[in-house]
């Protein structure tokens, strides 16, 4: 018997009855039942790969920005290219290019020790380029910091193609700071006779030849004489700065019967006998007049010039005042606020308040501080007290509180004074504003209120150089030995690597008595460092000290000889030599050069190892 099917088997002549739209529809299931794992496998992969890809595309577009940030840097447009920075770290916080670019904003505006943050972080991640440690170097300078410039230094020296010439300038910078004069002035001149320097460092070699030279020395001479030479020339770059430096300097001109330099290595601090004719400097008139016809002169220029004029004839005072006035005081705002500055810093402080109502003062933050600054200048403290309290212009509350701290302290409002001192460091919440408000506060004598600031950035920022050495700053400037050395000793352990802080230890801890450990300790440090820089001062004073404790007084001798004196010597040194010679039988030699110390600023006991000659 035939098996019948299950299922009905369809014919094949049999019609299909299934409708069009059944048809479709099972197409559509059959899609979608193999859609489903594509687009799965389809999103996983976009919901592993979109982070990555938008990462990329921002720091794609953090770099852009911070090229563009560069870009504005060379231009000197501060604040936009500091908002373009910060924008290309907010895009992309992970990004080098733009901690690169934050940290060459920060550097080039004089941040230091900021940027000294930024830079470090870029080192890190092995990502400084040539530029970068050049500007890592001058944060690290003005930072005080200089072990980590010394670093970079290293590493620019070791340049396959050699030091450029503002590397050598850099190292010529630290040596200054080392208090090596010689050594300054020898990389300062390298500079100057390299043909490949450029018109900004040949400016900065020259000045830097300046502040380590004496006036009557060849090197003076021939550096002013390079300024010079550029202020002439207003095509050079440099020119309009070398025209402000000569105005603002004169003080540093040679003389017009100068002394050359004759080898003399004596020990005594008197001056030299030799002379010689001296190069003519501009006069005031003819650097006024550059600076009047500059192309590039703006109205700090032009006022400049004029207050130039002034000092060479002051008899006509009043006339280039009413001249600066004219032409000046219709001006736009920005002018304004540049004519009023001028004229509370030469002493007309009432035309600035006639030119500067406050009406119209609070318009702006510069014109209202000029307005302030006349008032103080004309002594009218309860004028500004009212309109500081009045907050009539919305200052940061720091500044407002540390102004009027200043005004209530002239009134002798004592109690309140300290109130407002109080308030300005409650208000201070950012290590930039308590730099600030220590800064003013040591500018006027508020040195306790300017060591407490100092101190709260401190524990903001635990490493900060420069409030470190503010610190030290305030306790040498003020006698306080014990507390200066506590501060060094701080400074030592964290940057145990920087030589000039070790040895500016050692040296208060020999002032204070060390024992012989500690001396002898100190004297194998000191004669490493006299090995590498023989004519840093600081290192021949802690090395001679540091003999004299121990009863080495022809070693201690020793340790001052073939050392040049240029001008710059700090006058704690001199003391040592001189305790030194009068240990040693240089009895008349010595008296003579504690007397002309006898006027300097010195450390009780700097002052104690020369007082018997003093009152001998």
């Amino acid at each position: 018997m035939a098996r019948r099917p299950s299922h009905p088997i369809a014919n094949k002549d049999d019609l299909d009855l299934t409708t069009p739209e059944e048809r479709r529809a099972r197409r559509l299931r059959r899609l979608l039942f193999l859609a489903i794992p594509v687009v799965a496998a389809l999103a996983a992969a976009i919901y592993f790969a979109a982070p990555p890809i938008g990462g990329a595309i921002k720091a794609w577009q953090s770099r852009r920005l911070a090229r563009q940030a560069f870009a504005l840097v060379d231009q000197k447009q501060w604040n936009e290219a500091s908002a373009k920075a910060r924008d290309a770290y907010l895009l992309s916080p992970s990004e080098p290019e733009s901690w690169r670019a934050i940290a060459r904003v920060l550097s080039r505006r004089g941040e230091a020790t900021t940027a000294l943050e930024w830079w470090k972080k870029i080192d890190e991640k092995h990502r400084l380029t040539i530029e970068d440690r050049r500007d890592f170097t001058a944060a690290a300078l003005a930072a005080g910091e200089l072990a980590t410039a010394a670093t970079q230094i290293d590493q620019l020296d070791a340049q396959r193609a050699g030091p450029a010439p503002i590397d050598i300038l850099l190292a010529g910078q630290l040596a200054a700071r080392r208090s090596d004069g010689v050594l300054a002035v020898d990389y300062a001149e390298r500079v100057l006779g390299d043909k490949r320097t450029k018109p900004y460092e040949i400016l900065s070699a020259a000045i830097l030849v300046l502040s380590a030279t004496k006036p009557d020395s060849p090197p003076h001479i021939s550096a002013w004489k390079r300024i010079e030479d550029l202020a002439r020339d207003p095509k050079n770059a440099a020119s309009l700065d070398a025209l402000v430096f000569l105005a603002n300097q004169q003080s540093l001109a040679p003389q017009r019967s100068l002394a050359p330099l004759t080898g003399d290595t004596s020990l005594s601090l008197g001056p030299s006998s030799a002379t010689s004719e001296a190069a003519s400097a501009m006069g005031l008139l003819e650097i006024a007049d550059a600076l009047e016809k500059h192309p590039d002169a703006r109205p700090y220029h032009k006022l400049l010039a004029l207050q130039l004029h002034a000092q060479h004839d002051p008899a006509l005072t009043d006339q280039y005042i009413s001249d600066a006035v004219e032409r000046f005081g219709k001006t736009d705002e920005e002018t304004l606020a540049t004519l009023t500055a001028w004229l509370n810093r030469v002493g007309r402080a009432q035309k600035a308040l006639d030119l500067l109502p406050l009406d119209r003062a609070v318009k702006r933050q510069d014109l209202f501080l000029q307005h302030i600054n006349a008032l103080a200048t004309l002594e009218r403290w309860n004028e500004v007290k009212e309109i500081l309290s009045s907050e009539r212009f919305p200052l940061e509350p720091v500044f407002q509180h540390m102004y009027l701290a200043t005004a209530r302290t002239r009134l002798a409002e004592t109690i309140a004074a300290t109130n407002e001192w109080q308030r300005a460091l409650e208000a201070a919440n950012t290590p930039d504003k308590l730099l600030t408000l220590a800064n003013y506060a040591e500018q006027n004598h508020a040195n306790d209120i300017a060591d407490t600031a100092y101190s709260a950035a401190i524990k903001l920022v635990p490493k900060n150089r420069s409030a470190y050495a503010a610190r030290l700053r305030l306790a040498l400037a003020s006698g306080h030995t014990a507390e200066a050395q506590s501060l060094s000793a701080q400074i030592v352990q964290l940057w145990p690597d920087d030589t000039a802080a070790r040895n500016q230890d050692d040296y208060l801890r020999l002032l204070l008595g060390a024992t012989d450990g500690a001396a002898e300790a100190a004297e194998r440090q000191a004669q490493v460092l006299v090995a590498q820089e023989p004519s840093n001062w600081l290192a021949r004073a802690t090395l001679g000290l540091a003999r004299l404790r121990l009863g080495k007084k022809k070693d201690a001798l020793a340790a001052f000889r073939d050392l040049r004196a240029t001008g710059s010597e700090p006058p704690g040194a001199l003391a040592v030599r001189v305790a030194v010679l009068a240990e040693n039988g240089y009895g008349e030699g010595a008296r003579n050069d504690a007397h002309i110390l006898g006027a300097e600023h010195l450390l009780p006991e700097e002052r104690a190892l020369i007082a018997p000659l003093l009152y001998d």
